[in-house]
């Protein structure tokens, strides 16, 4: 696949560092974006991003980057991640990342059904449907030195995902581009809701009163939430005998809301009961 890839970097006087790269992919027949199926095309795509540090000789010292994609067919999305480290003594660090990302695509991989009508495609219809995605993730890292000998790293890492599914769609043709959105040009598309006021499934037909069978489909909307939290004591109690004392909390949460609402999920997250596992490995070096 042919590329152009542009890359530059500076050091300002005050030791400050900025970098930026952008990456242009040109509409090319793809192989991978079926799961298997025949040659379609994938639209002209463009991604740049800018990263910006400041002189790490400081206490206090911070990173941060932006970066932005987009295609020819609409698709969007910003990413923008900063990251503050606070060092208070040279054994000591403390630093906080959030992240946020946010995207908004129109063909996203959902599921191939068997369909005898679909010959271009061998059989198959290959569902696909537009998105709109967010993550936002909270990485805390706490390093203390005591001694050569003895070590505590501390991490969590608050992470959250949503994604909503809208205008599900197929290729029109192989070796094409072009996407055929059901509930237009004969198609329909239905959806069944639950108690909860969610939908739980669609049911589509991909060509009306033709001869293709309608399908259901389950609604791939959610949101996730996850912790994953560590802490690691590392001792080494006489030269090359060693005593690691480990924990690690996880936490995970799916639902079908299929946004991000950081108060209802935050405590939705907490809420949840949590795996915990403890760890003690010791090694002793014998003298021979």
């Amino acid at each position: 696949m042919t590329q152009l890839h542009e890359y530059w970097q500076i050091t300002t006087h005050n030791f400050w560092n900025v970098s930026e790269f952008f990456i242009h992919k040109p509409s090319v027949l793809d192989d991978r974006q079926l799961r298997g199926g025949p040659l379609v095309g994938i639209p002209r795509n463009d991604y740049t991003e800018i990263f910006i540090s400041t002189d790490r000789r400081h206490v206090i010292r911070g990173d941060g980057s932006l970066g932005y994609y987009w295609d020819e067919l609409g698709g969007r999305g910003p990413f923008l991640s900063l990251s503050t480290t606070y060092r208070p003594a040279p054994n000591v660090s403390v630093s906080f990342g959030p992240s946020y990302g946010r995207s908004r695509g129109t063909s996203q991989y959902i599921t191939a059904v068997a369909d005898p009508t679909a010959t271009a495609f061998y059989g198959n219809r290959y569902v696909f449907a537009g998105s709109e995605q967010r993550t936002l993730g909270l990485d805390t890292r706490v390093s203390w030195t005591f001694n050569p000998a003895m070590t505590l790293e501390l991490y969590a890492q608050p992470f959250f995902a949503s994604a909503h599914f809208r205008d599900f769609n197929e290729y029109a043709a192989p070796r094409h581009s072009g996407l055929r959105v059901y509930g237009r040009d004969q198609s329909t598309i239905s959806s069944t809701t639950g108690p909860d006021g969610l939908i739980t499934q669609y049911t589509i037909d991909p060509d009306g009163a033709g001869p293709a069978q309608p399908f259901t489909l389950g609604n791939p909307d959610f949101t996730d939430r996850s912790l994953r939290g560590n802490a690691v004591f590392r001792w080494e109690y006489r030269p090359g005998s060693l005593l690691y004392v480990a924990w690690t909390q996880s936490r995970f949460l799916e639902s079908q809301f299929g946004d991000l609402q950081f108060s209802r999920d935050r405590e939705a997250l907490f809420g949840t009961r949590p795996d915990n596992v403890f760890l003690i490995k010791a090694s002793y070096w014998l003298p021979m």
